[in-house]
């Protein structure tokens, strides 16, 4: 049914050529291929309406992914191109035109007669022959995107019916063309962490509750034996290469014991086939919510095995080979010092070699206590009397805390801490008379030591403040590593071999608690540690 007015047909009600139209466009809008839907929908839409012209102009309020998405048109002889001559005109058309009517009253418009109607801006010097306008807006979130806008050179040419039919294009439109966007950048995304994952030099790989393979890196793929396989073997089961190297064998317990996501634990393993050691860490996560995955991460730590290895070689024969010869050299200079005179410098010379000897024996012992309080197990840990440890401490320090006339303050406030608790005594007593005499040392003559220990939640801590040089700031983060002494105005007649505050660190952490350092230049220093209370 149609009516006619003015001479034209004026369309009221949906033709098939409309129903072919709102089908085919449904069809479009179906996929991702967001940098032509806009364009084929507009062409679509320009061929069912007659329009001579259009164009489409951007909402300057909106970024660049909108901008990305709508390219502005304008229609000729031959279809939709960019009208670079047209950008001038743009901004005109949006402040003042038919376009920024749109966009100010949030809905479509007819121009029946362009000659008459104000909304619509004349250029000058255009040679355009526009009669009728239809414009119809793209919302998103209830704000005006884009305006799309169909010219006619003859009067009366669009009607509400046209407008009405649009708008539902339109409105379809802008829905596909955000779910475009979206796809994009889920897509962009994926083929950047797939990216990562296959760059990262660590093995990588992703299984579901079941140990089949969701994703692996090129490095674990490798290792695993599907490198060569469609997708380096997402889809097969980790169990059918268990058998094939042992270092896999954690994976059928893993399976077995389903553990919380969230948590995770770190172990090594050992690839006899590859020859290769791995520090494995194993973190579930929630595939669903009644199934967990595993992600397991594996860093190739063979060089750090072997260059441990080695230490332990170098350590033993520091401990024996060289212990040898050192009492040789004492046992010979004892002997050449009967045969020397008492006046005689030579004396003094084999002073100087006994106390090098001493201070090398020293280091060797040092370094052997280090590695052994690293590897000693934790059972040797006992339940001991924290205060009796402070009271030996500060017995042991008073004489040499005398000597150099200083003040000893100590503030001890343990009251709500248990009467015994778990720890090594000898060890813990030799990190605090560590601290101790460390304050006594770096302190000059008639300086104050004040010495604490509190308790705070589940923590005991002790903490040793002195007014001694203090230490540079670009040195305090190297202060608890072996062999690092500070090279400063006062140290330098002080003895010393760069290892008894890396001993006390490694005491500290082996008990699961932490030591820290504040200093100042001039200013003296603050030394402390915690320890869980066990």
């Amino acid at each position: 049914m149609a009516d006619y007015m003015h001479g034209f047909q004026v369309k009221v009600h949906p033709s098939l050529e409309d129903f072919e139209l709102l089908a085919t466009v449904s069809q479009m809008l179906t996929l991702f291929d967001q940098e032509r839907v806009v364009e084929q929908v507009i062409e679509l839409m320009i061929k069912s309406v007659e329009a001579e012209g259009s164009s489409l102009l951007i909402n300057p309020e909106f970024g660049d992914d909108w901008r990305r998405l709508f390219t502005r048109y304008v229609s000729n002889a031959t279809g939709m191109e960019d009208p670079g001559q047209t950008v001038r005109f743009a901004r005109r058309v949006l402040d003042k035109g038919l376009a920024g009517w749109v966009i100010a009253n949030k809905q479509g418009a007819i121009i029946s007669d362009t000659v008459t109607d104000p909304r619509w801006l004349a250029f000058p010097d255009s040679d355009s022959t526009t009669r009728s306008a239809l414009s119809l807006p793209f919302f998103w979130n209830g704000a005006v995107l884009a305006v799309l806008t169909f010219t006619h050179s003859e009067p009366d040419h669009f009607t509400d019916y046209h407008l009405r039919l649009f708008s539902i294009i339109v409105n379809q439109a802008t829905g596909a063309i955000r779910n475009a966007q979206l796809f994009a950048h889920l897509l962009e995304q994926r083929q950047q962490m797939e990216a990562i994952l296959r760059a990262i030099p660590d093995l990588l790989l992703v299984l579901d509750q079941s140990g089949v393979i969701m994703l692996a890196n090129d490095a674990a793929a490798a290792l695993v034996g599907t490198a060569e396989l469609p997708n380096r073997g997402e889809g097969l089961s980790i169990l059918d290469y268990v058998a094939d190297d042992d270092m896999f064998s954690f994976v059928h317990s893993m399976l077995d014991n389903v553990p919380t996501p969230g948590n995770s634990w770190s172990f090594q393993s050992r690839s006899e086939k590859h020859r290769r050691d791995y520090l494995v860490t194993v973190s579930p996560w929630a595939q669903s919510a009644d199934a967990t995955g595993y992600v397991i991460m594996l860093r190739d730590i063979t060089t750090l095995r072997d260059l441990n290895r080695f230490k332990d070689e170098m350590l033993q024969m520091a401990s024996h080979d060289l212990r040898s010869p050192l009492a040789l050299i004492v046992g010979y200079c004892s002997l050449i010092e009967l045969d020397t005179p008492e006046d005689s410098p030579v004396r003094e010379y084999l002073n100087v070699i006994e106390r090098s000897i001493e201070r090398m024996r020293g280091l060797l012992d040092d370094l052997l206590r280090v590695e052994q309080i690293r590897n000693s197990p934790l059972e040797l840990h006992q339940p001991a009397d924290y205060r009796e440890l402070i009271k030996t401490v500060l017995a042991d320090s008073t004489d040499g805390a005398q000597r150099k006339h200083h003040q000893l303050e100590t503030r001890v406030a343990l009251d709500d801490l248990p009467e015994r608790i778990t720890l090594n005594a000898m060890l813990i007593r030799e990190s605090m008379d560590n601290l101790v005499s460390n304050a006594i040392k770096y302190t000059p003559e008639g300086g104050m030591i004040t010495i604490q220990a509190y308790t705070e939640g589940k923590r005991v801590y002790f903490v040793v403040e002195d007014t001694g040089i203090g230490i540079a700031k670009e040195h305090l983060p190297r202060v608890f590593e072996s062999f690092f002494r500070t090279r400063q105005s006062g140290t330098e007649g002080i003895e010393g071999r760069g290892l008894g505050l890396s001993l006390v660190k490694t005491i500290i952490e082996r008990h699961g608690g932490e030591v820290w350092v504040e200093s100042e230049i001039g200013q003296g220093s603050r030394f402390g540690f915690w320890l869980p209370i066990q």
